[in-house]
Order: structure tokens, then sequence, then C-alpha cells
């Protein structure tokens, strides 16, 4: 591979990830201004549309579909499909830890997990919000890093190193670069999931012919069951949560490659 042409090929990738890093920087800081969490979450949803349009820019100049194309769905079975790999992965990650001893618990509605001092309006708007800055997060992301990233990669480079790409960066775009603690939790805590996570779509959106609305029904159901649905898993042992989602993205995979989407 010619390395400057590498370099090109992935500049506009970069240049998510940059952005990305950008909004973390100025956002975080911004939240000790505010006491509640309506205006947070109006915050996240809009850092998360800037990213959107960056996204829908580099795909209007470097892919040679229409964006009209690239958000058209041929199959309802395929948005179908990706809706229930979501109900399989959480179904196979609840299963795998409760066979495992683990115990669950439910906490308050919504799922505020991380918020826990600060205080809301109400409720509800507390929940509209930061469940449409889940579903369009998801949406974002999606049209980024599979969208772009691996679409980008894939032209060039073939279909491995396309998904491998767009995983890297979306795994990247997750670690809050500037909180040196947070990204200690994060490698510990979360990064394992993020990283099959990507793989999973990163291969979903293969297999069903690139399109997209098969990875983005699959992310936005996970993202707004973990908002609606706050169940608390008490790991039976310290490496429970990994077994669970290495066996969990692992069955999905396989499974994956012998369901009849259109494979492009």
């Amino acid at each position: 591979m010619n390395s400057e042409k590498v370099w090109r090929m992935l500049l506009g990738s970069v240049l998510l990830l940059l952005l990305s890093y950008l909004i973390y920087f100025i956002r975080y800081p911004m939240w000790q201004f505010f006491s509640t969490l309506e205006p947070i979450f109006a915050i996240m949803f809009l850092s998360y549309f800037i990213i959107f349009s960056v996204a829908l820019v580099l795909l209007r100049k470097d892919s040679r579909k229409n964006l009209s194309d690239i958000f058209k769905n041929n199959s309802n079975f395929v948005l179908l499909s990706g809706l229930l790999f979501g109900l399989l992965y959480l179904g196979l990650y609840y299963l795998v830890s409760f066979g495992l001893g683990s115990s669950f618990e439910f906490g308050d509605f919504p799922n505020l997990r991380g918020f826990e001092e600060y205080t809301c309006f109400l409720v509800g708007s507390v929940f509209v919000l930061y469940l449409l800055f889940s579903v369009f997060g998801g949406f974002a992301e999606e049209v980024a890093y599979r969208g772009y990233v691996q679409t980008r990669v894939s032209e060039r480079y073939g279909v491995l190193l396309g998904i491998a790409a767009s995983t890297i960066f979306f795994s990247l775009q997750h670690i809050h670069v500037f909180q040196a603690d947070w990204i200690l939790q994060f490698v510990q805590g979360q990064l394992l999931y993020v990283v099959l996570f990507g793989v999973f779509v990163g291969y979903l959106f293969y297999r069903s012919g690139e399109n997209i609305w098969s990875v983005v029904s699959f992310h936005v159901l996970l993202n707004a069951f973990a908002v609606s649905v706050p169940i608390r898993v008490s790991d039976a042992f310290p490496f429970t949560f990994y077994v669970a989602e290495i066996m969990s993205f692992t069955v999905m995979i396989l499974l994956l490659k012998y369901l009849p989407l259109k494979n492009k």
C-alpha cells in the first residue's frame, strides 16, 4: 500500500475522530454550569448532530453514491434482522450472565447511571431527551463509521480492512482522551464490548449489502433499551462480563454468516 494514498483515504475518518475529541473537550467543562439534566442531554444531542452533519458532507464528497442511495432501504427484512439481532444479543447476554451465576436487579426509571449527582425538571422530559440522544447518537455513529469509514476503506482495500478500520475508529471515538480516570474505567469495563460491537455491526453491514438501516436498527434498539430498562447485573466473578460478551457476539457472528441476507 502506498502510505500517502492510505493517509489521504483515511483523512476523512481521522477528521471525524478529531472532531469527536474536540467536542468532548468543549462539552464536558460546560456541564459544570448546569445542575439539571435537560440542558446536558440537549448539548449531547447537538454534539452528535455536528458529527452527523460532517459525516454527510464527507459522504457527499468522497462517496460514489448519492445520499438518497445510501439511505435507501431496499429490504424491510434486512431492517427487521437488525432489530432481531438486537433482541438476540440481549437474550444471550442475560442468559449467559445468569448461567454464570450473576444476579439482576432493576434500578430507577429512566436509567440515569453516571448522572446521579444531577437533578431534573421533569422525569418525563429527561427521559425523552436522553432517549432522543441515544437513538440519534446510534444513527449518527452508524452513518459515520459504517456508512462512511467502512465503505470508503472497503472499496479500496477489501471488506476485512473496512471492518477493522471502522471498528478501530468507532472504538477510539468512545474514549474521552481528556479524562485519565475515565480512560482506565473504559478500558477495564467497556472497551471489549465496544470492539465486539464494532466487529459485529461491521459484518452485519457487509452481509446486508451495505444497507445502513440494518446496523442503525440494531444500534438504536440497544441504546433505547439501555435508557428505558434499568437492569443492573452483579457479576458472579470478575470475568463474567467478558465471557458473556464474547459468547454472545460469537454466536451472533456465526449465525449471521448463514443468514440469507443480501451479500454485496
